[in-house]
């Protein structure tokens, strides 16, 4: 258990002791209010994995409910760019294993789907990770720091919510890394870590 809180804001804290980190440029951030985020693109989430130095889709991260119940995910999706709306414009989902002695507690494995952007706000500040930006649609320059919660959809029926934050190196250290979710009445509300990003897209790279 353990392992799983060693978090990417752990790595980049020894990267950055080496001065890698402070080399690298600071991303774009464009920040929308309101309607006021309306045809100004889309931006995409990741649960990632470092692969031969480049960050990749593909990684996992957990959450843990009271006592020893937790839960793993996979996932990556797009939704529109914009603030204090819920939107139903949104695209993924991944997979999802919930780990408990007790049946109350919702155990199983599966996939979900995202249903709803509830709530998403960029983070000021933020420097790309020192690898190279393997992500679809993305590239050092348009990640950011963030926090975003959807509505998502286990395929077992049970309904809950995503919450995914992001912390780039010189994001606030207020912020986590990983996510924390609900299932029904299950609330992983103790993040274990696991690393993630958000991306700026353009209007073709969805």
């Amino acid at each position: 258990m353990e392992d799983l809180r060693i978090t990417r804001r752990q790595i980049l804290k020894g990267v950055g002791a080496a001065g890698v980190a402070g080399a690298l440029g600071t991303p774009v951030t464009a920040f929308a209010d309101g309607d006021e985020g309306e045809g100004r693109g889309r931006v995409r989430w990741d649960l990632i994995q470092i692969v031969d130095g480049c960050v990749s889709p593909g990684g996992t991260s957990s959450a843990q409910a009271e006592g020893a119940t937790t839960i793993m995910m996979t996932g990556s999706g797009t939704f529109p760019n914009v603030r204090n709306r819920c939107v139903r414009g949104v695209t993924g989902g991944g997979t999802w294993t919930v780990s408990s002695a007790d049946a109350r507690c919702l155990p199983g494995s599966g996939h979900y789907r995202v249903t709803e952007l509830l709530s998403w706000t960029p983070a000021p500040g933020g420097q790309f990770p020192p690898f190279e930006d393997c992500i679809p649609g993305g590239t050092k320059a348009t990640a950011t720091a963030g926090l975003v919660l959807l509505r998502i959809k286990y395929d077992d029926g049970r309904s809950g919510v995503l919450t995914v934050d992001c912390h780039l190196p010189g994001a606030p250290d207020c912020m986590f890394e990983g996510i924390t979710a609900t299932r029904e009445y299950v609330d992983f509300s103790h993040w274990l870590g696991g690393p993630t990003v958000f991306h700026f897209l353009g209007k073709r790279d969805d």
